[in-house]
């Protein structure tokens, strides 16, 4: 049953909300049914309606804001036309419409299972939210409460009227908004020898604050040298115990940028802020902005050490902020400069600035004010009445406010300790809670944190197995998205057996490679039961290359089924296990003439691969007077197939083989077809069947057709999760949702982990088919050379975990005893989710991590997804690779670094016993 979500505010952090729990969806296989409260048109918030002046721009580098849609620039270059250079400070106009696009495409690619609802109201009672499983609060700035006659800043202006004196509470970037609106809004134009008036704008615009100080210069972005300059400070930052010991710091790193020594007294209030911020536009490195500077490039190591911290109640801290603010996070200098244009006009008069809005006798000229716009907005914290204090009075009493703003104090994920239901992020938590910016997502991970704790909350409703007993075995890890694979009861006994695994590592090193023939048998019968139904002859000849213990050829000796082999000592070693060569196919693609040698001198049919090979058998075999039994390989019409390195074309094998010579006895036809496909084999079988018709008229005694490998299984029971695997790598290739491969690695090609049919009713389908009754009634056997479908649930890798760390940049590792070639074929992941034997002790904190491995490489991944240990993982447990005998444990492996090998042990009557190739 879908959670359902309820999400106050569409701005965007509500549209950073939806966008995260797309992808915890997906990668947790969730279901949510969100419901978006807002007034306003999604992404619009308080500040980015699409209707406002151009004029009133952002202050925030408009390269810095991102959405799953793509990039605000690449946005504005590729939708909106911009030509280069981009404005680095563009219109809020600009991002709304970039907010709106953003929320309409996370709506179109929302996972199955989840739905998205907006209700355009306000929602002012917490009985509204009854029945939500969880609330998100992303209400941004609190509607400020306006002194008495004043109007609101971001109201409807348009009744000021021309020729009128207006005094601003606020000089900060909401009164900048508030004159360019009384200005350039009503037609006036800034040019480059000033403001040229249109007549309709106030006679005088008062800027007041308290301080006395407009608000600074955002200083421009820092050089490289400059940002390393920065970064020697980070571990000082971070070592910090006081406001005192991070002020020093500050002032030596506004120090070493501008070579001089830099004190507060610089941030002190000046007579003229007029020539104030001339001074700064000229030098945007003076000592005011070199402190202002120093904090913004601080920022987010000042954010990493101060939030949810004591030093965040320290009222010496809120202070530090309030004045730093203005200098490190200001207005663009295009702003300021606008600002300063109209001044020059007489237009814009800061004679009031400190006077504040209530002194209406105390500045010089006094002047009487028609109009106030009360331009400061809401302070920080939860305000009392609001639908965030009402929800705080019944969940947390202890932190709702009373008679003023109260800060909120949160855990990181945006929760309060002893709850799971509300999560609040913005503006209320601040300034425990630093750098709530509401564009920018790289200075706090709360949006994330709250929906990965959904995923820990609810994942394993959905991504665990029902049954207790199977819950334990796994050790409840899984992988993101969750890809459970099916288990053999031998599995299942070996996973238990601790001692004699602990045992096994002792003596032979980890990773072990476990092997069990039992599933071999059922499978091989399986696919020759098909055929004796079908009343045809079906052979087996288990592909030697796709594991090397010699448990499986002894199993194919009791089970009177064959081998095939691919080089000389696949083929010395089935030779000296007791295989008759009557029960062997030699498909190497090279062969030398020591292994043809071998092969006829023990009557081995040979898949032969070209007319040369053919005529090299019969040269050998001549010199050995001797015959040697072939199949020649068959290249499929390339018109029809994807074309092959193998074998010959149809018309070359029937003129190379138009005449029969006595020491070749020509018994097949062989083919090797790319891929899994049922109607494949049997378009392929119908052209093998007609050169059978051919060879035979020559005289050539064709007893089977050998369609090769190539028979499907599946690893994965359920066929959703392989659906929902799909669906969520589409949406990380397309950049619906953020990566969560491995350095978004977009994974083009891997096994089909589930599929259907696959076996034997696959076989059923070729059987069944024309092809079938074509070899049916040329009276031939099919021989079939499985190799990863006979193995199906025949082995697991096992391996120690030897460390638990993080990378450099925070990726969390769990470092693996194993190198990445001993769980690798040549798919690009492994996709089937570990169990975890947690051997090391008691349940940890929830961990999820990419398993890494020995090479000392930065690639070195075991598997591509991250895995999720919801009960901790410690160095000692073991992880078990379930199904891994077909071609994972041996196809590619490397003793790189001279590390050993894998050693191969048999599990059988609940003991592990070396395999004899490694005896």
């Amino acid at each position: 049953m879908p959670l359902s979500i309820a999400i106050v505010g569409a701005g965007p952090r509500g549209l950073w909300a939806v966008e995260e729990l797309s992808r915890v969806a997906y990668l947790h296989r969730l279901q949510f049914d969100i419901t978006v409260f807002d007034a306003r048109q999604p992404g619009f918030g308080a500040a980015y309606d699409t209707g406002q002046s151009h004029d009133i721009v952002l202050n925030l580098f408009s390269s810095a804001i991102h959405t799953r849609m793509g990039s605000f620039d690449d946005y504005r270059r590729e939708v909106l036309g911009e030509a280069e250079p981009l404005d680095v400070f563009p219109p809020r106009a600009t991002a709304g419409k970039f907010l709106a696009a953003s929320w309409e495409h996370v709506a179109e690619h929302l996972p199955a299972g989840c739905t998205l609802t907006f209700e355009a109201r306000t929602v002012t009672d917490p009985a509204e939210l009854t029945g939500f499983d969880h609330v998100l609060m992303v209400t941004g700035h609190e509607a400020p409460t306006h002194p008495e006659g004043m109007i609101d800043a971001y109201g409807n202006l348009s009744g000021i009227t021309a020729g009128s004196t207006v005094g601003i509470r606020g000089a900060a970037l909401t009164a900048i908004d508030v004159i360019l609106t009384l200005t350039a809004g009503r037609g006036g134009r800034f040019t480059e020898n000033g403001y040229v008036a249109s007549g309709d704008e106030p006679a005088k615009i008062f800027p007041t604050s308290r301080s006395g100080r407009f608000i600074q210069l955002k200083p421009d972005p820092v050089t490289e040298d400059e940002a390393r300059l920065f970064r020697r400070y980070h571990r000082a930052v971070r070592a910090v115990g006081t406001v005192a010991e991070l002020k020093d710091v500050l002032l030596q790193a506004a120090s070493a940028l501008v070579s001089r020594e830099v004190s507060w007294e610089a941030l002190q209030v000046t007579a003229d802020p007029v020539a104030e911020l001339r001074d700064a536009i000229a030098d945007p490195r003076r000592d005011p902005q070199a402190i202002g500077l120093a904090w913004r490039e601080l920022y987010p190591v000042i954010v990493e050490r101060v939030s949810f911290t004591d030093l965040a109640r320290d009222p010496e801290f809120l202070e530090l902020t309030r004045t730093l603010e203005s200098f490190a996070f200001g207005s663009p200098a295009q702003q300021l400069s606008k600002v300063l244009a109209l001044i020059d006009a007489g237009i814009v008069d800061f004679s009031r600035l400190g006077a504040g809005s209530d002194h209406s006798e105390t500045a010089e000229p006094a002047a009487e004010i028609d109009t106030w716009v009360d331009a400061v907005l809401a302070s920080p914290g939860v305000h009392p009445g609001t639908l965030a204090a009402q929800v705080l009075a019944e969940i947390a009493p202890e932190q709702a406010p009373t008679n003023r703003p109260k800060t909120l104090e949160t855990e990181p994920n945006g929760m309060i300790a002893g709850q799971t239901r509300f999560a609040f992020a913005g503006r209320m938590t601040e300034p425990f809670v630093l750098g709530n910016d509401s564009l920018s997502r790289k200075l706090h991970p709360v949006i994330p944190l709250w929906a990965q704790t959904l995923a820990q909350l609810h994942a394993g409703e959905a991504s665990q197995p029902a049954n207790e007993a199977e819950e334990q075995l796994r050790g409840g890890a899984y992988g993101m998205p969750p890809l459970t694979g099916r288990l053999e009861p031998w599995m299942t006994d070996l996973t238990r057996a601790e001692s004699q695994i602990d045992a096994a590592f002792t003596e032979y090193g980890s990773p072990l490679n476990v092997v069990n023939a039992d599933p071999m048998e059922r499978n091989c019968a399986e696919l020759t039961a098909v055929g004796h139904r079908a009343g045809v002859d079906v052979r087996v000849f288990f592909a030697r290359k796709a594991n090397k213990a010699l448990t499986f050829v002894d199993r194919a000796l009791r089970g009177g089924h064959g081998v095939d082999v691919a080089s000389y000592r696949e083929l010395s070693q089935v030779l000296d296990a007791g295989l008759p060569g009557e029960r062997v196919i030699l498909s190497a693609a090279i062969k030398t003439d020591q292994l043809l040698r071998l092969a006829i001198e023990n009557g081995v049919t040979v898949s032969v691969d070209t007319t040369a090979e053919y005529d090299r058998l019969l040269a050998l075999a001549t010199e050995q007077n001797t015959t040697v039994r072939v199949a020649p390989r068959l290249a499929p019409d390339p018109a029809r197939f994807m074309p092959t390195r193998f074998g010959e074309l149809t018309e070359v094998w029937a003129e190379h083989l138009a005449v029969a010579h006595p020491q070749v006895a020509v018994a097949g036809v062989h083919l090797h077809l790319h891929g899994y496909s049922a109607e494949d084999r049997i378009d392929a079988l119908l052209e093998a069947t007609g050169l059978v018709r051919e060879l035979r008229a020559a005289g050539h005694r064709i007893e089977f057709i050998d369609i090769g490998g190539g028979v499907p299984m599946s690893y994965l029971d359920d066929a959703e999760q392989w659906a929902n695997f799909k669906a969520a790598l589409a949406a990380q290739n397309s950049g619906a949702i953020a990566p969560f491969t491995w350095k978004a690695d977009p994974l083009k090609n891997f096994y089909p982990f589930h599929q259907s049919p696959v076996r034997g009713e696959w076989l059923e389908q070729i059987l069944a088919s024309a092809a079938g009754d074509a070899v049916r009634e040329l009276g031939l056997r099919l021989h079939l050379e499985p190799g990863r479908s006979v193995l199906d649930g025949c082995g697991m890798i096992l391996a120690r975990v030897a460390f638990v760390k993080k990378r450099s940049d925070g990726v969390p590792l769990v470092g693996l005893e194993m190198n990445r070639t001993q769980l690798r074929t040549t798919s690009d992941d492994y996709l089937v989710d570990p169990l975890h034997l947690p051997l090391s002790g008691p349940a940890g904190e929830p961990y999820e991590g990419f398993l890494v491995g020995a090479y000392c490489i930065e690639d070195e991944v075991i598997m591509r997804r991250p895995i999720v240990f919801p009960r901790g993982v410690a160095v000692g447990d073991v992880l078990g690779f379930p199904n891994t005998a077909g071609y994972f444990m041996h196809i590619l492996e490397s003793a790189s670094h001279q590390i050993p090998l894998a050693k191969n042990l048999v599990w059988s009557g609940g003991e592990l016993v070396l395999d004899q190739i490694d005896r």
